[in-house]
């Protein structure tokens, strides 16, 4: 079970391969065995781990850890990957649906699978540069695999900035390495106490989190996550908002929150109200918005700005609530990005006042779609409540801070109904 890690990555390339090789649409049917063994290995390897935590750490080689390449797995390397598995796993069976004749889109998107989940899992910061600069490419073949004008134009744009930002972050993983002599992050958690206080490190920490403040789309860098989900197929829509975004804050959260824990910058309050104005301007353009996937896209760096809320907090709580919010929003975007895929393709047309009486054409589709809805508004009995609920535990006695949540929240419900204008009204006779 040692080598398990490296099954995740190979896996579901292999299934790429495979799929690309033979251009068939029986060789198509290989992705859901590789899913199916994703699954099976998830299982067997957490339960591995949680007996064995010696085992988490997987060294390549003879190398001084120091120096050598790494993978490590914890809790929370282990909830991302066991989210992406499960997301992939629902991705395959609706892209089976509407594009297993795409053997070419097929293999880009399980190729992305290994390359992401190898990035959850690497314990060295060149390899995590490697693999985010490979996940962006991957993202924006995928983007613009309709081959429009508007395709290009966003995956350009998209490329650009987050290109960008990956140069930042190997900045400052050069500037990290010659202050340390390693990029081993497990290492630097423990040393990262010395020199921390030296403007080299001050400013590898500035790079490193510019860089991932642009991947998440927090606030002011956020527009390329708009004009991509515009373009993109609805099945990247729903991966870029769910897991691919995401994986932004996963660095967050390695970067800030672990391996400069010793260094202590003070950044708390900052990375708080960068949250607050990044989910306050996506809930604004959301309302604003006729276009189904827009409103979705601009909820997206909203929902993303309440996770940064919890993520910087200091209280447990709170931060535990951030990091399910990361987790339940995986699950209701996905959903509603689905569903909307749906309704466009049935309806040819994007726009929410161009659509009626979807409970009458499509009912169990609008169930789910209620769910969704109901999820992210943060409606009590659904998952989107408990974790919104322990993010704003932390300042439930700071009126000022309640009041602009609130302000959020009922943004946020204001545009869903908007949203569910869609589900009442006559059948619409679909030619």
């Amino acid at each position: 079970m040692v080598y398990t890690p490296i099954l995740f990555v190979f896996l579901p390339i292999l299934a790429s391969l495979i799929v690309y090789l033979f251009k068939d649409e029986r060789s198509v049917k290989i992705i859901f065995l590789a899913q199916l063994s994703l699954i099976a290995l998830f299982i067997l390897y957490a339960l591995h781990i949680n007996g064995h935590p010696e085992d988490a750490m997987l060294v390549f080689g003879s190398l001084n850890a120091r120096f050598a390449i790494s993978f490590f797995n914890d809790a929370l390397s282990l909830t991302f990957v066991g989210l992406s598995i499960l997301m992939w796993t629902v991705i395959t069976l609706y892209t089976y649906k509407t594009n297993k004749g795409q053997t070419q889109f097929i293999f880009f998107l399980m190729f992305l699978e290994g390359v992401f989940l190898a990035l959850l899992q690497t314990n060295d910061l060149f390899n995590l540069f490697v693999f985010l600069e490979l996940t962006t490419v991957l993202v924006t073949i995928l983007i613009v695999y309709k081959k429009t004008g508007k395709s290009f134009r966003a995956g350009i744009y998209y490329l650009l900035l987050n290109t960008v930002a990956a140069m930042f972050f190997l900045i400052g993983i050069i500037l990290i390495y010659y202050a340390y002599g390693t990029i081993n992050i497990a290492i630097l958690k423990e040393e990262m106490a010395f020199h921390s206080g030296t403007d080299t490190v001050k400013l590898a920490y500035v790079f490193m989190m510019s860089g991932i403040s642009v991947k998440a789309a927090l606030f002011p860098i956020f527009t390329w996550l708009p004009r991509a989900h515009g373009v993109a197929q609805s099945t990247i829509s729903a991966l870029l908002s769910g897991l691919i975004v995401k994986g932004a804050l996963y660095l967050f959260i390695r970067i800030n929150r672990e391996m400069f824990a010793l260094a202590n910058y003070g950044m708390n309050d900052v990375f708080f109200w960068l949250g607050t104005i990044t989910a306050l301007v996506g809930v604004c353009f959301a309302l604003t918005q006729k276009d189904l996937k827009q409103i979705l896209a601009y909820h997206t760096i909203s929902q993303v700005g309440i996770m940064l809320m919890g993520l910087s907090s200091v209280v447990h709580f709170s931060y535990f609530g951030g990091l399910l919010h990361v987790l339940n929003h995986a699950l209701f975007k996905g959903l509603l990005f689905l569903c909307a895929g749906i309704i466009i393709k049935t309806y040819r047309t994007k726009k929410y006042d161009r659509i009626h009486g979807l409970f009458k054409t499509m009912p169990w589709l609008s169930v789910l779609l209620i769910i969704a809805m109901l999820s992210i508004s943060g409606a009590p009995f659904f998952n989107g409540f408990v974790s919104k609920t322990m993010v704003k535990y932390a300042f439930k006695e700071d009126p000022f801070k309640m009041a602009l949540f609130s302000l959020i929240n009922l943004g946020t419900i204001t545009s869903f109904i908007k949203f569910s204008m869609v589900l009442f009204g006559p059948k619409q006779v679909i030619a």
